[in-house]
């Protein structure tokens, strides 16, 4: 009993390593090989005592419908909107995969950064006339957040640009 323990310690062990590190590696994947997309979003600052400071975003579309894909098309402007919700997984072109199996529902909710900063980023985001978006890369229908930016200028670089 005794010898088969110390492997099977030893098992689990690498199976929890193993999947965050897979999961990190495929994002990473994902940002360097994915279609880059750009959405239309509204930044807020909320404060969770678990997740920490972070710049939360909504999506300026509403999406509504039944169905797991979101077939994505780029406006005349380059920014991305889903125009149709399939149950189907497309074969062609660019589509994102929602996580909710119901509704669709696009997978872009929160931007992690600083937490000092944070703050800063919706002060930023709340004075009149600003343009805020996403960037994001797509591969396979999953979608990473690669930047949030306002007036066409990265947020960290904006608030680096008024320290």
């Amino acid at each position: 009993m005794k010898k088969l323990l110390m492997p099977a310690l030893i098992a689990i062990i690498v199976i929890q390593l193993f999947v965050p590190i897979c999961r990190t590696i495929n994002k990473y994947y994902i940002l360097k090989v994915g279609e880059e997309l750009k959405f239309r979003v509204n930044p807020v600052d909320p404060y969770d005592a678990f997740r920490g400071r972070y710049v939360s975003i909504f999506s300026r579309q509403e999406v509504s419908g039944n169905g797991k894909y979101g077939i994505v098309i780029v406006d005349s402007e380059g920014f991305a909107r889903i125009a149709s919700i399939s149950d189907e997984k497309p074969v062609s072109g660019v589509y994102i995969k929602s996580n909710s199996s119901n509704n669709f529902s696009l997978p872009i909710s929160r931007y992690y950064m600083d937490e000092k900063l944070a703050p800063k980023a919706e002060n930023l985001t709340r004075q009149g006339g600003q343009e805020a978006y996403v960037t994001v890369r797509v591969k396979n229908g999953v979608l990473v957040i690669s930047g949030l930016y306002i007036n066409g200028i990265t947020i960290e670089d904006i608030i680096k640009l008024e320290q």
